[in-house]
């Protein structure tokens, strides 16, 4: 099991890659990224997907959003709440639904949009810092989407990350859920341990 210390150096290291790509070509990657999620039969089957609204070096997710929106999806975004550390569902119709909020990350305006109960999501993108071949997930931190993901069992779990942020290893915690599926701009991979 690594410890913390070890955690915050991989997290630090691999931010430290993804930070240093050119805005150009986390764009055209990002692209290619949107063009695999399409294909996939999970996000094509869904009615409702979540996902994270991209902040900082991250994948870029507008693309995928309004690709969802013209295929007559619904949207679900995640509304972070500090004081619990747990996330809102919220669906959202357009760009203008959202706003700056908690950490500089652009989330649901809460006063216009409508809270999808867990049930109801077929997909959770889930963004993390690095991901391994397993699935095993380096998040920011906060803890957010361990809580999260436990509520929403069903619904298929595909991360979303550059291929940069795929690392050998990743020891999880006991708490962690494993990505199914995960998505970079050179392919896909699927996860042997996360079936369930």
């Amino acid at each position: 099991m690594v410890g913390i210390t070890d955690k915050k150096e991989l997290r630090k290291g691999v931010l430290k890659i993804r930070n240093a790509l050119p805005p150009e070509e986390r764009a055209v990657k990002s692209v290619l990224i949107t063009e695999r999620l399409t294909e996939l039969h999970d996000i094509r089957e869904a009615a409702t997907i979540m996902v994270f609204l991209n902040f900082g070096s991250e994948v870029q997710t507008d693309g995928l959003i309004s690709w969802g929106w013209e295929m007559g999806k619904r949207i679900v975004a995640p509304l972070c709440c500090p004081e619990t550390r747990e996330m809102m569902p919220l669906i959202i119709n357009d760009f203008a639904d959202l706003e700056t909020g908690h950490y500089g990350i652009r989330e649901p305006k809460a006063l216009c949009t409508i809270v999808v109960p867990h049930e109801e999501i077929d997909v959770v993108l889930i963004p993390a810092v690095a991901f391994d071949r397993q699935g095993r997930r380096v998040g920011y931190g906060g803890g957010y989407y361990d809580r999260f993901l436990p509520l929403v069992p069903r619904a298929a779990r595909i991360g979303v990350v550059f291929s940069c942020q795929i690392v050998p290893e990743v020891n999880a915690d006991l708490h962690d859920i494993s990505a199914q599926i995960i998505v970079t701009e050179k392919g896909v991979i699927v996860s042997a341990l996360a079936v369930s």
